[in-house]
């Protein structure tokens, strides 16, 4: 539901709004209170701090081309198909 809302929104703004683009941002596993009871078995170069995750986030904001289309993203900038 959450992608569906995402892709009808990238279409809404991309008719009314220039220079637009709306990013679903995979993090990775992030090293947090949430993801605790799950870290044991996740490789430790697979365990991301939360500044490394937010470096992430913002390259992919800096380099992302501004075509009013959604892209699904992780945390190294492959893309995800939906």
């Amino acid at each position: 539901a959450l992608n569906m809302l995402l892709k009808t929104a990238a279409i809404e703004y991309a008719r009314r709004i220039k220079n637009v683009k709306i990013i679903s941002f995979h993090p990775g596993t992030t090293d947090t209170p949430l993801s605790k009871p799950f870290q044991s078995s996740v490789p430790s170069k697979k365990l991301f701090t939360t500044d490394f995750v937010a470096s992430c986030l913002l390259r992919e904001m800096d380099t992302a081309d501004v075509d009013g289309q959604l892209s699904f993203l992780d945390w190294d900038g492959a893309r995800i198909e939906w």
